[in-house]
C-alpha cells in the first residue's frame, strides 16, 4: 500500500506505519473492461501525465503478459500475484515511469523485471538502446522473453539472476533502473550500477518504513535521494551464492555511436589514446587511427577504467545534508500490523462506549466511516496479503462488540 509522503516529514521524523495498513482496505481498483479504459484512467487520476507515457501505455496490452487464468482482472488498477508472474498496480509503474523522465536512447536495467509489461512500456519510449532485465525465475523470463518475440522487442535481454550476485565493478552503467522489490541494507549499492546523471525510481527500507525514492548519481560517490511515498513491496531476495563468482551483465561494444553511453573512464581512455596518435613522441603514433577505432577499442572492455570500488558513497536525502550511504534499519511490518490491530480495537471500544445505535454508514464514530474518512489517501498496493488483513481487523472488531 503506498500513499503520498508529507514533504520531508517522512524521512526525518516518520509516518505513523499504522496508515498504510488501514489503507489497504480501502481502494476500489476496477476501471474498466479494456486497456484504454485503463489507460484513460491512470490519466484522469494523474498517474500518467506526459503524452510519451499515456502512448506508451496504451501500446501495450497488460492482459498480454498475464496467466490466461488471471486475465479478467487485467485491466484493474491493482496488483496480480498468481504463482512467480507478479505485476505491480499500473498507477504505480505510471508513477514510476513518469518519475525516471524516459526519452529515446536511454540504456535501461530493470531489476525484478518480472512478465516483461514495464519493460515492453519502457520500451515504446527509449526505443533500440541496451535495455536488460533480471529475475529469478526461469519460467517467468521464459514467458517475458516469448512476449518480447512477439512484440519484435528482441534488443531487451533478460538474465535469471540474483540482484545481489551482480558484478558492480565489470556490469555497465545505466542512464536509467527501475527496482521491482525493496532494497537496503547491502543491497542499496545497486545504485552504483547508475551512470552519473543517471536516475533510479523503486522501493528502500528504513527504520520507519518502505518508501519509494528516486535517486539521481551525481558525482561518481554523491547521490540525490527523495522520498516520494511510503509503500509495502516484497524485499530483495537475498543471495544463495555470496561466496561464488559475480554475474556480469553485458556491456555494449565500443564504437563511435556508443561512445557517449560508456563509463567516464572508458571515454577518458579512448580519448587520451586517440589524442596520443597525433603526437610524434609518442610511440602509438605509427599506429593507424582507423585500425584502433575499428580493431581496438571494440574488443575492451567498457568497465576496465573505472575507478576503483570501495569508495566511501554519500547521499544527499530530501534537500538535508550530504551525509555517508549508510544501512537505515529494517521496517517491521508484523509488529505494524499488530499496532494496527491495537488501533482498530481501540476505535470498536470508544464506539461501543459511545453508544453505536446509528446507522454505520452516517455515524460519524464508525469504523465503516473511518475508512471513508482515509479514502482520499489511498494509493498504490504492491501487497498481497489485503483481504488476510481486512478478515484480521473485522474479527479483531467483533471480538471486542
Amino acid at each position: 500500500m503506498a500513499y503520498p509522503a508529507n514533504d520531508n516529514a517522512a524521512a526525518s521524523t516518520g509516518v505513523n506505519p499504522i496508515l498504510p495498513m488501514l489503507f489497504r482496505l480501502l481502494p476500489d481498483r476496477s476501471t474498466g473492461t479494456s486497456n484504454d479504459d485503463l489507460v484513460s484512467h491512470l490519466k484522469s487520476s494523474g498517474s500518467v501525465r506526459s503524452p510519451q507515457m499515456e502512448a506508451a501505455f496504451r501500446a501495450v496490452d497488460r492482459a498480454l503478459f498475464l496467466p490466461s487464468t488471471e486475465s479478467s482482472d487485467a485491466y484493474d488498477d491493482a496488483p496480480v500475484r498468481h504463482g512467480f508472474f507478479h505485476m505491480s498496480q499500473p498507477s504505480l509503474y505510471a508513477d514510476a515511469l513518469e518519475n525516471l523522465e524516459l526519452r529515446p536512447g536511454l540504456s535501461f536495467l530493470n531489476v525484478g523485471s518480472g512478465t516483461g509489461y514495464l519493460s515492453s512500456i519502457v520500451s515504446e519510449v527509449v526505443g533500440p538502446a541496451m535495455h536488460h532485465g533480471i529475475d529469478l525465475h526461469q519460467e517467468v523470463l521464459d514467458h517475458a522473453q516469448e512476449m518480447f518475440r512477439k512484440q519484435k522487442k528482441d534488443h531487451i535481454q533478460i538474465f535469471k539472476v540474483n540482484a545481489h550476485d551482480v558484478d558492480l565493478v565489470l556490469s555497465p552503467r545505466y542512464d536509467r533502473i527501475y527496482l521491482g522489490a525493496c532494497a537496503g541494507g547491502v543491497s542499496k549499492q545497486i545504485m552504483t550500477l547508475l551512470q552519473v546523471g543517471g536516475v533510479l525510481v523503486g522501493p528502500f527500507e528504513t527504520a520507519t518504513g518502505q518508501y519509494i525514492r528516486r535517486v539521481v548519481r551525481r558525482s561518481e560517490d554523491s547521490f540525490e535521494v527523495k522520498n516520494l511515498k511510503q509503500v509495502s513491496f516484497g524485499r530483495l531476495q537475498p543471495s544463495e551464492n555470496s561466496s561464488g563468482p559475480k554475474f556480469v551483465l553485458p556491456s555494449l561494444p565500443w564504437t563511435p555511436e556508443t561512445h557517449a553511453s560508456q563509463s567516464p573512464g572508458f571515454k577518458k581512455a579512448v580519448r587520451e589514446v586517440l589524442l596520443c596518435t597525433t603526437r610524434p613522441e609518442s610511440p602509438i603514433h605509427l599506429v593507424p587511427r582507423d585500425l584502433l577505432v575499428k580493431h581496438v577499442f571494440g574488443f575492451m572492455h567498457p568497465r576496465c577504467f573505472n575507478e576503483p570500488a570501495g569508495m566511501d558513497l554519500k547521499e544527499c536525502l530530501d534537500g538535508n545534508d550530504e551525509a555517508t550511504m549508510e544501512d537505515e534499519g529494517s521496517f517491521d511490518e508484523v509488529a505494524a500490523r499488530v499496532r494496527m490491530l491495537q488501533t482498530l480495537t481501540m476505535f470498536a471500544r470508544h464506539r461501543r462506549t459511545q453508544g453505536a445505535a446509528r446507522d454505520e454508514e452516517d455515524d460519524p464514530r464508525s469504523l465503516q466511516h473511518l475508512f471513508q474518512m482515509l479514502r482520499q489517501h489511498a494509493g498504490d498496493s504492491d501487497d498481497e496479503d489485503e483481504e488476510q488483513v481486512a478478515a484480521q481487523a473485522e474479527r479483531h472488531q467483533e471480538m471486542d462488540e
